[in-house]
């Protein structure tokens, strides 16, 4: 029937009377179009429901009424003619009997393209989790190519995200967790915030029925409250624009997703979130918007940490803007202003059609790194190769972000904690490889120093200079370890050899120390450590880059290496990568623990200090000799068993709640049936809240992993009503 569809007429009734309904209100939706392409959004609608004329939704639906609401979707943003009809299609190569080629023919090779980009990968031969990995992969890619994949994508997550009713609550919370893990990072790097936003708050609605309707119940409660509000502050701000002789209109923004999001990840308080205001001022011009900030800051006396600046330098996803945040009345105001270009960019990011160069920027650094992720393994290794690259690309989608610029003004996308050297390696290998010193924001410093989100960076290089074995302690990114690896394996032993040796040397002189002051016996123990024969052996290991020479060092200053197996410092040693024979202490100024993401400090006193990575007692090091710390990682994939005993992490908690003594007994019969041990608790009382009603309350606890941790903190917030609950690092 589907062959000879180009003979057919589209008929007047399509094959159920819900299927008419959603074709009638997408006709409705695509009244933008030029009337010959409403005539192919309609032939569309009549081949997708021949096409899937069998199948059902899980609730009894025609199941063709789906991809004619998902291409409403793609409608409302009055996207062209072949992205509509692609997503009314987008189903039929993946569960029907319809072939690209046949796409192809009937309604052109770009729809046949889209359809393609967003069809699932299937394989026998493929577990679940490769085949989920694969998928990814394919979008990833054909995103990259035409960022149209990803919004119809996204648009069909959001219309199944809203009819899942019909499925298993696992598989709701396995849909939302799937879509909160990739589609939703992905498409705030994308910029395309507005559907973003969304689906994000279907995702809670899903993974957590009882603790959205706590929060929702909340919201509606408050409703009246925030209205008058919301319409006051506004007016306020409307007004400030015409005593200010500013052209522009304010628009009250619809902040549920960012206060569902905090509420979700443990963030604020449910009386606080509540209060929580944001509003978008849009204005003419940028020297408008200055004009109007430097007003606020003045009337709010707002801090510099509550002002962001984007609009100079745009944030990851390309978004630009000042946002400015200030306390009135106990309410949290958060005001944006931009112009009409840079809303129409922060809404639908790669797809919008003005996007501005800075903000362009940004967008194609995002695409580079994605890119280089994509291309980091050939698959020809099969599909295991792809579950680790989309691994990586997931860890890269949650990690946050600076944007960093060339002297140029080229954007350059980075996870917080790179160094110079890896901006250096970001702008390209041969840069990366002769790269000498840095400037940094005018200032000259050192390949070694972290940078800072928005910081301009000039690398300066030699073109006689080459990697150093020592920079595989402190490079951040993947790319730039990898390319520092790529040359220093490709070195021929014998320049192995003097190479090592000149790093040792490096490491060694940051201590005042020289290799000729290395006797017999520091000789003697290191080759023992490393099951070699020679020195030669060792320095062969360093050039390689399979020994930092920051670890040789950390050896020969350690006191004691490897105590008994039997004590906790021992045990949870060993969860760390690459420190076997290296005395190693757990700081007590941050009390890092397993799945914390750390640092260590070479101390001559204390051997090798892990840190979390943001310890305020790093700052002086890193101004000084950011080569003493060094990037650390744990073991992937250690299995711990969080019901044995196997090893201990302190760790302490805020609850922003004053318990009683029956809530505190609770609290520590619950935690004890996850196997969290308690080592202290105190309540302390506000001294404005002498009834006892306003205070917070602290638990010493001793967990085995930070997920270990996340269980807990979830459970109590589930039975103490949801209270924020606050780690400390510093006690």
């Amino acid at each position: 029937m589907l062959t000879n569809f180009r003979q057919q007429e589209v008929p007047e009734r399509l094959s159920h009377p819900l299927v008419d309904e959603a074709k009638d209100s997408l006709m409705r939706a695509v009244g933008y179009l030029p009337s010959d392409e409403r005539k192919d959004v309609l032939r569309a609608c009549y081949f997708g429901d021949l096409a899937h004329i069998k199948d059902k939704r899980k609730s009894g639906e025609p199941y063709i009424t789906h991809p004619i609401a998902v291409a409403e979707i793609i409608a409302g943003f009055k996207l062209d003619r072949d992205t509509v009809i692609a997503a009314i299609l987008h189903d039929t190569v993946e569960d029907t009997e319809v072939t690209e080629a046949l796409l192809t023919d009937i309604f052109g090779e770009t729809v046949a393209r889209l359809v393609d980009g967003v069809t699932k990968l299937k394989s026998a031969s493929m577990s679940k989790q490769q085949s989920q990995a694969a998928t990814f992969h394919k979008i990833l890619t054909a995103t990259i190519s035409d960022p149209r994949v990803l919004i119809i994508k996204l648009s069909d997550r959001l219309h199944n995200m809203s009819t899942l009713d019909a499925v298993s609550e696992e598989k709701q919370k396995r849909t939302a967790r799937e879509t909160l893990d990739f589609y939703i990072p992905f498409a705030r790097i994308m910029g395309l915030n507005d559907i973003a936003d969304y689906i994000e708050l279907l995702c809670y609605r899903n993974l957590n029925p009882a603790m959205y309707t706590k929060f929702t119940d909340k919201l509606l409660q408050h409703g009246l409250g925030r209205n008058f509000q919301k319409v006051e502050i506004s007016t306020y701000l409307q007004n400030l624009l015409h005593h200010l002789g500013l052209n522009g209109n304010v628009q009250v923004l619809d902040n549920r997703a960012s206060m569902y999001r905090q509420f979700f990840k443990n963030r604020g308080e449910m009386s606080k979130l509540i209060r929580q205001y944001d509003f978008e001022v849009i204005l003419d011009d940028v020297e408008s918007c200055d004009k109007l900030a430097f007003y606020l800051v003045q009337r709010y006396e707002i801090s510099d940490n509550q002002i962001q600046d984007n609009i100079r330098k745009p944030q990851a996803g390309g978004n630009q803007s000042l946002t400015l945040i200030y306390e009135q009345d106990y309410n949290h105001i958060k005001v944006t202003l931009l112009t009409k270009r840079m809303q129409a960019a922060a809404r639908l990011g790669v797809i919008s059609r003005d996007k501005g160069d800075i903000s362009q920027s940004v967008v194609q650094a995002s695409l580079r790194n994605m890119q280089d992720l994509a291309n980091a393994e050939s698959l020809e290794g099969g599909d295991a190769d792809t579950v680790a690259i989309i691994n990586e690309l997931i860890s890269y989608l949650h990690e946050r972000k600076i944007v960093c610029y060339s002297p140029q003004g080229r954007a350059y996308e980075l996870p917080r904690g790179s160094t110079a050297l890896d901006f250096a390696y970001a702008v390209g290998p041969a840069i990366g490889n002769i790269a000498v010193g840095a400037d940094i924001n005018g200032e000259h410093g050192r390949l070694g120093n972290v940078l800072a989100d928005g910081d301009s960076v000039s690398i300066e290089t030699d073109k006689n200079a080459m990697p150093k074995a020592e920079w595989l302690g402190f490079v951040a990114t993947n790319k730039a370890r990898s390319e520092i690896l790529r040359v220093l394996k490709r070195l021929p032993d014998s320049d192995k050899i003097g190479y090592g040796k000149e790093a040792l040397g490096r490491a060694l002189k940051n201590y005042g120390k020289s290799i000729d002051d290395l006797s017999k016996n520091d000789w003697a123990d290191i080759l023992s450590w490393r099951g070699v024969l020679s020195e030669d052996e060792i320095f062969v290991q360093i050039a390689s880059g399979t020994l930092l020479p920051q670890l040789v060092v950390s050896r020969l200053f350690s006191e004691e290496v490897d105590s008994a197996d039997d004590n906790e410092i021992t045990q949870s040693k060993h969860l760390l990568a690459g420190v076997k024979g290296v005395e190693v202490t757990f700081a007590k100024c941050c009390n890092p623990i397993y799945g914390d993401h750390i640092v260590g400090h070479l101390s001559s006193a204390k051997g090798l200090v892990i840190h979390r990575h943001k310890c305020y007692s790093l700052a002086a090091i890193r101004a000084d000799n950011p080569y003493q710390i060094i990037q650390m990682n744990w073991k992937p994939d250690v299995k711990i068993d969080h019901k044995a005993h196997q090893l201990h992490f302190t760790a302490t908690l805020r609850i922003f709640a004053l318990l009683n003594e029956e809530q505190i007994s609770q609290v520590i019969y619950e935690l004890r049936a996850l196997n969290i041990g308690i080592e202290q608790t105190s309540v302390k009382a506000d001294e404005k809240g002498k009834d006892g009603k306003i205070g917070t309350t602290t638990l010493h606890v001793i967990v085995r992993s930070r997920a270990h941790l996340h269980e807990g903190v979830e459970k109590l917030r589930q039975i103490l009503g949801y209270p924020n609950i606050m780690r400390l690092y510093q006690v």
